[in-house]
């Protein structure tokens, strides 16, 4: 981008005629563009802009002019380059370069490209669509040119014609046989060319190509070729890797010549795009080598199926092979990759697949790979498990259920529960998800459900329950407590088990109840690992998310926060992970407005976490309380009034200090601090103007009381100023600094001790406003 003088020019690194732009301010090239024989310029607006699509850069171009004679003199310029690329076949002379500015048109004839302008061949603008590709012969004199001609239709739109010539006549069969006479002479320089000519044979990403280079009798060839790197230091030495190193396991004899020609195929592939040209390959060559990739897998998989004799060959070597030698697990590793190719299959192929390998036992054969000492036979087998449990769910869980003795059921759950750096554990935890999911739509669910509660959950809750070493005399208690088990098995059944407090309703909640699983995972807020105090913490907000009063309750009854509070506090001000979690978890009980917890944390733990000032979580969660406490006054006072009478009387509430001894201030403490403030000017103004509908009743002349008391229910529970149409309570009350949220601002009324108003900060929803009684 930038503003400077355009020029039409003869490049000499391109060998070609382009358009190179120069900034007006430093001299620095802003644009250099090599003009195409393609019909691809465009005029666009009054006649200044000339636009293009850059089919190198795969972006839009814009030139734009201040003057449209400008314009003209180079939109001229292009065609006549094309004119000249079209009648001289591609050839055109060099001219002069001369820079153009396109204020610059005082000199009556305009300076074109003629027929002696340019000298030299422009193969970097590919063969002439109009006409067919012919190539030189292959010989040592022409590898330069055979090169330039492979390289430049790479970006040409007619690079099927180049295709054509190279597998015409068997071109690119002689081009090979000229390397191995080249690499005989040891030519240096023409060893280059080859390499270039087969690199830009590649990038053409013609299947017909890869077919022909890949095939029996050429593959060794083209990787020979492509060991002349001229970039590298050294040659390469693929061809005795391919020939030395690489050897095919065959674990089942395979009777399909055309089947083993794609498996050997599929390797070379794999080969050449992750190895040979992993360097130079484009997007475009890498995504059509990984599809021919795929499409093979996909024939020999099919072929492997259609052959009747070859499963059954399989599973007789798996049931009579040692699971300890080498041979069964070659066996199993096929097996393995075969499950990971079906993948890609069409859900009837892949269906069919699964029912074969089905009724061949395959469950039985996983259930003695996942028992043997072998950490990768293991994981093999785990990810066999895996994919048997994506494609038939049902029939497994029905194995398992009715396996005797549920053997492999009982390995999955030991595998959990063992400790290992294989990767063997989150492979199992992965499984058991998905056995343990209950939207599966099949009948076997819920009695799988009924197993594993009855039988395996006792296991992994064990091994919360002895996470830590008690001390046994008075004189090691001095002694830190030291942790017992692993941390990353303890995690990971934390995890399982958030997983079955969220998606298993009844069944968890009842074994919570009868176990204290709660308080056998807060043990983990006393190990020293980090992550599983904040393991511990998740826990506890899984359960606090379900929003069920079963489960309130039972954190109130056991006053199960107090291990979260105390590992919070102790942890102080450091910003980390523990600190966010808990304070995420209050503000979700505060946004809930869950009230039994709201109450609990704020009577239990108010004094210390009033402290806290570096967020307003708990100063927000103090003033909800305030608000709950306020309804119950209020509801109270109704109350009173109709217990009096005809008297009219109404004696302040009480029972939420006495039954609250240890909270924040009771409710005679503020109800003394509002009286003795009394109302300022602006208070009094603004309940001196009443609303027509309140002269009966002004806020300051006390309503008369009924016999029934139902007037100062009502009344007391909605309030002098009827409903307020508060904001959502997503908003965060507002807390000004001038008053903390401890001593909220108040107005009153001559209407009886209980009836005073409070008035909320800003956003905070009134739960007992528009309520009767209590």
């Amino acid at each position: 981008k930038g503003t400077g003088h355009v020029s039409c020019e003869y490049m000499e690194q391109s060998n070609a005629a382009g358009l190179v732009v120069i900034s007006e301010e430093d001299t620095s090239t802003l644009l250099i563009h090599r003009i195409s024989r393609e019909d691809i310029y465009q005029r666009q607006g009054a006649d200044t802009i000339i636009s293009w699509i850059d089919l190198e850069l795969g972006t839009e171009i814009a030139i734009s002019f201040q003057e449209t004679i400008g314009c003209n003199y180079i939109w001229e310029q292009i065609h006549s380059v094309q004119t000249q690329y079209s009648n001289s076949k591609g050839e055109v002379t060099r001219a002069s370069p001369r820079v153009v500015d396109e204020f610059d048109v005082s000199g009556g004839t305009r300076p074109g490209i003629n027929e002696d302008s340019f000298s030299e061949e422009c193969y970097n603008e590919g063969p002439d669509p109009g006409m067919p590709v012919e190539f030189p012969a292959p010989d040592l004199n022409n590898l330069a040119e055979v090169a330039k001609i492979i390289h430049s239709a790479t970006a040409a739109r007619n690079h099927e014609k180049v295709v054509a010539a190279l597998l015409k006549k068997g071109y690119l069969r002689k081009l090979l046989e000229l390397f191995r006479t080249v690499e005989d002479l040891e030519d240096a320089e023409s060893l280059a060319y080859i390499f270039k000519a087969l690199k830009g044979v590649v990038l053409l990403n013609d299947t017909n190509i890869f077919e022909f280079i890949l095939s029996e009798e050429n593959v060794m060839d083209v990787v020979g070729a492509l060991e002349y790197d001229p970039e590298l230091t050294s040659k390469q030495n693929h061809r005795a890797f391919l020939r030395d190193s690489v050897v095919f396991k065959e674990v089942v004899p395979i009777t399909d010549p055309n089947i083993l020609a794609k498996i050997h195929q599929t390797y070379r592939i794999g080969y050449l795009k992750d190895v040979i040209l992993a360097r130079v390959l484009d997007d475009a060559s890498f995504n059509t080598l990984s599809s021919l990739v795929l499409f093979n897998n996909v024939v020999v998989a099919l072929g492997l199926q259609n052959d009747p004799n070859f499963f059954r060959e399989l599973f007789s070597r798996l049931q009579t092979h040692d699971p300890d030698s080498v041979e069964w697990k070659d066996l199993i590793s096929f097996l393995q990759e075969l499950c990971n190719i079906a993948k890609f299959l069409q859900p009837a192929h892949r269906s069919q697949l699964f029912s074969t390998l089905t009724s061949h036992s395959i469950l039985e054969v996983l259930t003695r790979a996942v028992g043997v000492n072998d950490a990768a036979t293991r994981l093999r087998a785990l990810d066999i498990l895996l994919a048997c449990l994506n494609q038939i769910p049902g029939t497994l869980r029905d194995f398992l259920n009715h396996q005797p003795s549920h053997q492999l059921f009982s390995l999955l759950v030991d595998g959990l529960l063992t400790h290992d750096q294989d990767g063997i554990q989150e492979q199992t935890l992965e499984i058991l998800r998905l056995l343990l999911d209950p939207d599966s739509p099949e009948q076997s669910v819920n009695l799988f459900l009924e197993t594993f509660y009855e039988k395996y959950v006792d296991q992994l809750v064990a091994a919360l329950t002895h996470c830590l070493t008690p001390n046994s005399t008075a004189a090691d208690k001095s002694k830190p407590i030291q942790p017992q088990g692993s941390a990353s098995t303890l995690n990971l059944i934390v995890e399982l088990l958030c997983f079955c407090v969220r998606y298993h309703s009844y069944r968890i909640k009842y074994y919570v109840l009868r176990n204290n699983v709660v308080e056998k995972v807060l043990k983990l807020t006393q190990r020293p690992e980090r992550f599983l105090v904040v393991s511990a913490v998740r826990f506890l907000r899984t359960c606090i998310g379900l929003k069920d009063e079963f489960y309130h309750r039972y954190l109130t009854k056991n006053n199960l926060f107090a291990p979260v509070i105390e590992v919070f506090l102790s942890n102080g001000d450091r910003y980390n992970l523990l600190n966010s979690a808990v304070i995420e978890m209050v503000d979700f009980i505060r946004r809930e407005n869950i009230k039994s917890l709201i109450a609990h944390l704020v009577e239990q733990f108010g004094t210390k976490l009033e402290g806290i000032n570096y967020v307003d979580t708990f100063q927000l969660l103090k003033v909800r309380y305030e608000q709950h406490l306020e309804g119950r006054e209020l509801q109270g006072g109704g109350g009173n009034g109709a217990d009096g009478g005809a008297s009219g009387g109404s004696a302040p509430d009480t029972s939420s200090t006495a039954a609250h001894p240890q909270g924040f201030r009771g409710m005679d403490g503020r109800r003394q601090r509002r009286e003795g403030r009394g109302l300022d000017k602006d208070e009094e103004d603004y309940f001196s103007t009443g609303s027509d509908d309140s002269d009966d009743e002004s806020p300051h002349h006390p309503a008369q009381p009924s016999a029934s008391g139902s007037s100062e229910r009502e009344t007391a529970a909605r309030g002098p100023l009827g409903l307020v149409d508060y904001r959502d309570e997503e908003d965060e009350p507002l807390i000004g600094p001038s008053r903390p949220p401890s001593e909220p601002e108040t107005v009153g009324h001559k209407r009886g001790d209980t009836n005073k108003l409070k008035l909320l900060p800003d956003g905070e929803a009134a739960p007992w406003v528009g309520r009767e009684g209590g």
